[in-house]
């Protein structure tokens, strides 16, 4: 049954966003910070190379799955990497504010290597009367260019992915990481 409903809302969202629709409403708010992101901007790269800007199809399919999930393709919720829909930081905010989860996410310090940084992060939640509190391990991928709030800044999205993925069950992906679920180190430090 959830398959055939899912068949159904995907089909009406292709109905309802025609390609009129998509020119006039979603494309423009491609690379803009009051939609969302792409790793194609139509703009030269450091070596003069440009990539063209997402197709329409790609954007609608892109935009199809963050809504079927319960993201907006404005507010920076979702991106667009590699031609495939990825849940930001904001997202994953948005999505624990819907569920009505109360979080607190320390970030400790880094533990750099040449390409990684191993990140601790200190989750607390407040979730259906139950308080929590659990560590992981963010490995985040850098390079020269990172600066300290940059790896922060995907340590927390890691953080809330991880938050959402344990209260949920439910695993998003991730559209630019070789990361998994299954990569992380739950350690409840939740006193009893």
């Amino acid at each position: 049954g959830a398959a055939f409903t899912a068949v159904g809302v995907v089909k009406l969202l292709r109905e309802a966003m025609s390609d009129q629709v998509m020119d006039e409403v979603f494309m423009p708010l491609m690379n803009t910070k009051v939609g969302f992101l792409t790793d194609r901007t139509g703009k030269p790269d450091s070596r003069g190379n440009v990539t063209p800007l997402y197709s329409r199809d790609v954007v609608r399919d892109c935009i199809i799955d963050a809504v079927s999930i319960g993201l907006l393709p404005t507010g920076n919720q979702m991106n667009i990497l590699a031609d495939r829909m990825y849940p930001t930081k904001e997202g994953y905010t948005y999505l624990l504010k819907k569920l009505g989860c109360k979080y607190f996410i320390n970030i400790g310090a880094p533990k750099m290597s040449e390409q990684y940084a191993d990140v601790p992060c200190k989750i607390s939640y407040e979730y259906k009367n139950e308080k929590k509190t659990f560590e992981v391990t963010a490995n985040v991928k850098k390079d020269s260019y990172s600066s300290m709030d940059q790896i922060k800044g995907k340590a927390e999205r890691r953080a809330k992915k991880v938050l959402y993925e344990f209260l949920t069950g439910i695993d998003l992906g991730d559209g630019d990481e070789t990361y998994t679920v299954e990569d992380v180190e739950y350690t409840d430090v939740t006193e009893e």
